[in-house]
């Protein structure tokens, strides 16, 4: 039997309804020829045997706490025999035909990895559209086909060979930047494909994203403080409150760049602020006093 040709991995954390939309959206694509599913889930208890009694069909790795959400990942990659690799984000779930898109593509021209857009999913709460924007600024549809370098781990495809070779070690924290970097240096295709598409799903609480935007940030900054000087807490300290509105403003200028949602963008500025605030904390905190246990508490 020969190998298949793409894996699609997920790492689970949140548990539902989370993890169950995700798995759902990808379960009438699961007949296609040459893909596993591989699902790695630091949850346990009733999460763990939801996935295994529910979604069978996926390969169920469990991994005990603390793990990062990078390093759940990576075990997914490690245990597949695919030789293209795919990453989607429990909290989003994957359009009807996200896995033959990808084949697709790849089959037309091969490369290194293929980046995706990230699409709302018409969301009624504000805080929801506040952390999207948050969070997939950089990936707002349209997106344009082409060369890129700035690939989404929400909706993502390696080849797998690639990313063995050039993945740091486990525990070094969030790995997409290092790897699209190497791969960009090395020479390798790596592409968009705007019709590879997933959306990202709610509900999301606000104290419970704050926190959770603290901790991203917090892990963040601690992982490359050793690349700054020893000045550069008092300095990021100094200019934190104009942090705060540049932080704002980029998201402004690539919402508005894309005529993407301006009006929920607008909305959901009254909770965009505080979120930009707890972000602009968290990597001042990261900064000072290193990433502490913030990257294994990251759902």
């Amino acid at each position: 039997m020969s190998e298949p040709k793409l894996a699609v991995v997920i790492a689970s954390c949140v548990g539902a309804p989370f993890i169950t939309r995700c798995l759902a959206s990808l379960e009438t694509q699961r007949d296609a020829e040459g893909v596993e599913f591989i699902v790695v889930d630091r949850a346990g208890g009733e999460t763990a045997k939801h996935i295994a009694s529910q979604f069978s069909w996926a390969r169920l790795i469990s991994a005990e706490a603390p793990i990062s959400v990078p390093d759940l990942r990576r075990r997914g990659i490690d245990a597949a025999s695919a030789e293209y690799v795919a990453i989607i984000e429990e909290h989003c779930t994957a359009a009807p035909d996200w896995i033959a898109t990808i084949l697709k593509s790849l089959a037309a021209e091969p490369a290194a990895a293929l980046g995706g857009p990230v699409h709302d999913n018409g969301y009624r709460k504000l805080m929801d559209w506040a952390v999207y924007f948050t969070e997939y600024n950089s990936y707002l549809p349209p997106y344009e086909a082409g060369a890129l370098t700035n690939i989404c781990a929400a909706n993502c495809v390696y080849r797998r060979d690639l990313m063995v070779e050039h993945l740091p070690a486990e525990g070094s924290g969030y790995w997409e930047a290092v790897v699209n970097w190497k791969l960009a240096e090395a020479g390798h295709a790596m592409r968009s494909e705007p019709s590879m598409i997933v959306r990202h799903t709610g509900p999301f609480g606000f104290g419970y994203y704050l926190g959770q935007r603290y901790l991203f940030s917090r892990a963040f900054a601690g992982v490359s403080r050793s690349t700054k000087p020893k000045w550069y807490p008092l300095l990021y300290l100094i200019c934190s409150p104009l942090l705060v509105v540049l932080l704002w403003l980029r998201t402004a200028q690539r919402v508005f760049g894309k005529q993407h949602r301006k009006g929920k963008f607008l909305l959901a500025t009254p909770i965009l602020i505080p979120v930009c605030c707890t972000y602009v904390i968290g990597e001042l905190m990261g900064y000072l006093r290193g990433p502490g246990d913030a990257l294994d508490r990251i759902e």
